[in-house]
């Protein structure tokens, strides 16, 4: 069994059905729902999910049946866990500015955007509401070295570098990937969109960077 590592809206659904051959229908939240992306999870985090109960997360891992070609997903950040006795790990990793940005806008987008509290918040109210959600994913879900694991930058995969489509050539040759990124990139145009860096959600990561960096509040003029 092989598994991938990934915080959540970094595209886990899609990499498991890249990596297993599957083709997972859309989910209520934007995002493709693959099973296997889901039955590693034990828990989530708007920001890095590396506190959770490492025995209860080995031993859900050891109980799955998936064969030696399939890929689950979980949101665990696998550093400093014995993980020898699975095949192959990826991490999804959003070590760089574009990552982070990707995520943030991706998380706004496919669940702020739809989620009932938030759309109950209006005008500076849901600006800060906005400002103080994005500093959770300032964060980044940090690269982990071991012989086993393979790393991989959100933005690769969001951008289609071929740090991306090479390892999923090496790791599934019969993986189609334009076909799984057509419709992916479908579900996500607000990422592709040439104006995202100065969009609404950006500037709330902005405004998020800023009072986290120098511990101020952000002065609206």
């Amino acid at each position: 069994m092989n598994l991938i590592c990934f915080p959540h809206y970094t595209c886990g659904g899609l990499m498991c059905d890249l990596l297993s051959n599957t083709f997972s229908p859309v989910g209520k939240n934007g995002g493709i729902d693959s099973i296997l992306h889901r039955i590693g999870k034990i828990g989530d985090s708007d920001m890095v999910f590396d506190q959770f109960d490492i025995g209860t997360f080995i031993n859900k891992l050891k109980k799955i049946s998936a064969g030696q070609h399939q890929w689950v997903g979980t949101h665990c950040w696998p550093g400093n866990i014995d993980l020898d006795f699975l095949d192959k790990i990826i991490v999804i990793t959003t070590s760089t500015y574009r990552s982070k940005i990707y995520r943030w806008v991706r998380a706004y987008h496919h669940y702020f955007l739809s989620s009932k509290p938030w759309l109950e918040v209006q005008k500076q109210q849901r600006i800060d509401k906005e400002r103080e959600t994005a500093k959770n994913y300032l964060d980044p879900f940090r690269p982990v070295h071991s012989h086993k694991i393979i790393n991989l930058e959100f933005a690769e995969v969001v951008e289609n570098r071929q740090e991306f489509t090479t390892l999923i050539n090496d790791l599934n040759p019969i993986a189609d990937i334009d076909l799984h990124m057509d419709r992916w990139r479908a579900l996500n145009k607000f990422l592709y969109d040439k104006e995202i860096w100065s969009s609404d959600p950006c500037q709330r990561f902005y405004e998020a960077e800023l009072e986290t960096q120098h511990n101020r509040f952000y002065v609206y003029e």
